[in-house]
């Protein structure tokens, strides 16, 4: 039995979000069935992220397991013949046995984008949030720097059952100017539903000044509920770190 690791990226816009539904185009179901269809067998995807509906990757990793031979340069040509102009396979290689897409990994990296010029661009629309608002760009590093480390998340996520552990370490988050608007990067072991998506909307009301730089770190301390959310569009996963 031969355990393959891919490297595939997305468009998120049409899926359903990574993992399979039934009656729902997703990254997973369309994944596994053209991987079905090349290898003739059963096939079930294990990815190290599962992103929601409208969310897009450059980086995301699966991997899973197969009997057949086929060489894995070979596979990747194969798939991207069949699979649709918005998923596409990066890289494939064999790994041990012991490898998980999921459980193997050390951090994941995600990038949001914010497009602030006046009008709203046909280019851009489908991979950012188009806010035309002037923002405080510091304030919102200040307040980022203020919920690094490791804390339970639990105010930055939606639809986590009760008993479910949510404390995560965010390793890392940066401001990123630049001449159209913003991107905001993070990284952190694991990440729960909505979180990157719910601390950038936090960010936002930071830099309008709606809320002090203290605020995100207040959420946490105090348990309250984030409510602003980013919209799935600007957000993507960029890499993930083994």
């Amino acid at each position: 039995m031969r355990n393959l690791r891919l490297l595939i990226e997305y468009d998120g816009t049409e899926f359903h979000g990574f993992a399979r539904q039934q009656h729902a185009r997703t990254v997973q179901g369309v994944l596994e069935h053209a991987l079905h269809a090349t290898l003739d067998e059963p096939i079930e995807v294990i990815g190290a992220s599962r992103t929601d509906a409208g969310v897009h990757a450059r980086g995301q990793v699966v991997n899973f397991f197969t009997c057949r031979s086929i060489p894995a340069a070979r596979l990747t040509a194969v798939l991207n013949r069949r699979l649709p102009i918005d998923l596409k396979v990066l890289r494939a290689h064999e790994v041990s046995e012991r490898f998980h897409a999921r459980l193997s990994a050390k951090s994941r990296v995600y990038r949001y984008t914010l497009y602030t010029r006046a009008h709203p661009s046909v280019w851009k629309i489908r991979y950012a949030w188009h806010y035309p608002h002037a923002l405080d760009f510091g304030a919102m590093q200040a307040a980022l720097e203020l919920i690094l480390g490791e804390h339970d998340f639990r105010p930055f996520s939606v639809k986590i059952p009760a008993e479910k552990n949510t404390v995560r370490r965010l390793e890392r988050g940066v401001v990123l100017p630049t001449r159209e608007g913003v991107r905001i990067e993070l990284e952190a072991n694991g990440f729960l539903r909505g979180m990157v998506r719910l601390i950038v909307g936090e960010l936002v009301r930071v830099g309008e000044g709606k809320q002090g730089v203290e605020s995100l770190r207040e959420r946490l301390e105090s348990r309250v509920q984030a409510t602003q959310m980013a919209p799935a569009a600007g957000l993507c996963l960029m890499r993930v770190k083994y």
